[in-house]
């Protein structure tokens, strides 16, 4: 392979995220195998965000790879409206055999990506309900598509374009608010808006502040015309962790005023936060589930949406005029059922929320080490740091922090400086904020590669911390 010619291939003639063409930085991989990334010089990079918190069972699992190979003895394409062993067994293990226990799950509807999961999750709502506005949260990231993108509350995440060398920024016309989409405040409790210390001291109206602010909000536009809220539980962008009280509450609103909740497991799904679903946590169930990346592990695109058994008799009574070329690929069905059964015979989700309290324990002991370390958060596999240049006061690296429009040199983020570092030591980490530190490796992690990417931490908080006030 001339790997030179690869990458002027790509910087030449491929149209670029993330970077402008002045910025191309070449991360050349040749082969992904278990829970690395290797370089074209044999380098094993520890993959510690798995892709995009989406590679839940590891790089080219065998039993995977076998089921496609299986399935592309007897199949190329079929659409859906036809049946394939494949796709009805997909539906069957994810409404009986994950949430069968749950007694809420009526129907699930296979499609490509989780952006497109919550486009279908916001039709569904709407023929519904017969209303029109879907209210999502602050920092919470819900896809690229038009309505997903709408109720991105993270605004530089919109399809934005931003200027590496000025402060020159271009959202896309009518974007966020296009379609009856409005942005509610998140229950961010580390630097809570209205002056709070914690979820059980904003109690304002009965409800938590945020929570307050959310139903005035449903109380402006009228109950009767909002169709549903939808929420990541814990915000994928934006390292949010809803407050257990917050989502009880969440619930218990829109259970009153008719209002559906959608709630996206696109992330935390599929076994990311030590159960199945991350609602599971809560001691609630929602009207619509919006799932992707880890229900086949990301080895092919599919994602999903499952309805309550009450929309789902009320779809059954209708023709459901509706297509997707290729949603329910019998191939991609394949691998989605062998990634289910793989997950289940492995106890990956009892693993996780084992290794997740080892990964937690050894997060919480770099908090009090470095001045860089505002909070440790998450569950399971999945874990946020909130980076501060002053822990006393939290004061952010970055002041425009959540908000930021992803202008200027972004080097110097607080995020960027730790995952340069910690590339070093042969970790990869990241994340969307520039104060915000992702973590979220495969559910197939060892201790020894936990202990390995702690090492990795520790040495790149302490050069954070030479920036700290």
């Amino acid at each position: 392979m001339n790997w030179e010619k690869v990458v002027e291939w790509d910087r030449r003639y491929y149209l670029r995220i993330k970077q402008a063409l002045n910025e191309f930085t070449p991360f050349p991989i040749s082969k992904v195998e278990g829970n690395y990334l290797i370089t074209p010089d044999g380098t094993k990079i520890l993959d510690f965000l798995s892709g995009l918190i989406s590679v839940n069972i590891g790089q080219r699992q065998p039993q995977v790879i076998e089921a496609i190979k299986k399935a592309l003895d007897n199949y190329g394409y079929v659409w859906e409206f036809m049946q394939t062993p494949y796709k009805s067994e997909a539906a069957k293990l994810i409404i009986e055999d994950l949430l069968g226990s749950d007694n809420w799950a009526g129907r699930v509807r296979f499609v490509n990506s989780g952006s497109e999961a919550n486009e279908e999750a916001f039709i569904l709502a709407r023929l519904y309900t017969n209303r029109p506005y879907i209210i999502a949260r602050q920092f919470a990231y819900h896809g690229w598509t038009t309505g997903a993108g709408s109720c991105c509350g993270l605004r530089w995440w919109r399809g934005s374009i931003a200027s590496p060398t000025d402060d020159e920024y271009r959202e896309v016309p009518n974007f966020q608010h296009g379609g009856f989409f409005v942005v509610a405040p998140a229950p961010h409790c580390y630097r809570c808006p209205y002056g709070y210390e914690g979820p059980k001291y904003c109690t304002v109206e009965g409800r938590r502040a945020c929570l307050n602010e959310l139903w005035h909000q449903i109380l402006n536009l009228g109950p009767q015309n909002v169709a549903a809220v939808i929420t990541e539980i814990i915000s994928g962008g934006g390292l949010v962790v809803s407050p257990v009280e917050w989502i009880k509450e969440l619930r218990e609103l829109t259970q009153k005023n008719g209002i559906l909740w959608v709630d996206d497991e696109v992330m935390t799904g599929f076994g990311r936060t030590g159960k199945w679903f991350c609602y599971q946590h809560y001691g609630v169930t929602p009207d619509i589930m919006t799932m992707g990346k880890g229900i086949v592990s990301s080895q092919l695109p599919a994602a999903g949406v499952v309805v309550s058994k009450k929309i789902a008799d009320f779809f059954d009574k209708y023709r459901w005029w509706h297509a997707n070329t290729y949603a329910a690929h019998p191939v991609v069905m394949a691998a989605v059922v062998a990634n289910i059964k793989f997950m289940l015979e492995e106890k990956l989700v009892e693993r996780a929320a084992k290794l997740g309290d080892y990964l937690g324990a050894r997060l919480k002991e770099l908090e009090p080490k470095h001045e860089c370390v505002g909070e440790v958060s998450g569950m399971g596999l999945f874990w946020g740091v909130e980076l501060v240049k002053n822990k006393k006061t939290k004061e952010p690296f970055f002041p425009e922090d959540r908000f930021t429009k992803g202008t200027g040199d972004i080097s110097k983020w607080a995020v960027n400086i730790v995952q340069a570092k910690a590339l070093e030591k042969g970790v990869l980490v990241g994340g969307f904020a520039p104060n915000c530190l992702r973590l979220g490796p495969a559910l197939t992690i060892t201790e020894e590669e936990i202990d390995k990417c702690i090492d990795a931490l520790d040495y790149a908080f302490s050069e954070l911390d030479k920036s700290c006030t």
